[in-house]
């Protein structure tokens, strides 16, 4: 038995990403991203699975593009494209059922409940493909 100091133990390493990677990462995760919108604008009851969707189909898109790197880039880069899938998502939600600008401001529970912005579960929802994008680039 020896204390971790002793027995040299650490993490595993994580190694800057190239900037030419990291674009080429981002770029597949955004089209991943614009994909499972455009499939969540015909399907928005599958909301839970949408996001499980999202959140590991940008994962494992960019890792795989980025050599199965880690790093806070990665991470950045990933939560990014993951935001903008779940924005365009409830836009091309807002069009199908023909909710302005106007609407949204109101907020009313009708607007709300179309567009899936309920505090429960939805923003629990919501954060499902943060945290998978969160723990698979650490």
């Amino acid at each position: 038995m020896r204390c971790p100091d002793c027995a040299g133990v650490r993490g595993l390493p994580t190694y800057p990403t190239s900037s030419a990677t990291l674009v080429k990462a981002l770029g597949l995760g955004l089209l991943v991203a614009v994909g499972v919108a455009v499939l969540w604008r015909f399907f928005p009851a599958w909301q839970f699975y949408l996001c499980l969707l999202l959140g590991f189909g940008v994962v494992e898109t960019m890792a795989k593009a980025a050599n199965y790197k880690r790093g806070l880039d990665l991470q950045l880069a990933a939560m990014g494209a993951i935001a903008v899938g779940l924005v365009l998502a409830r836009v091309l939600i807002a069009r199908q059922w023909g909710i302005d600008w106007a609407m949204v401001n109101q907020m009313g529970p009708a607007v709300r409940s179309v567009l899936q912005l309920d505090l429960i579960p939805d923003a629990l929802y919501a954060a499902i493909p943060f945290v998978i994008a969160w723990i698979r680039f650490r």
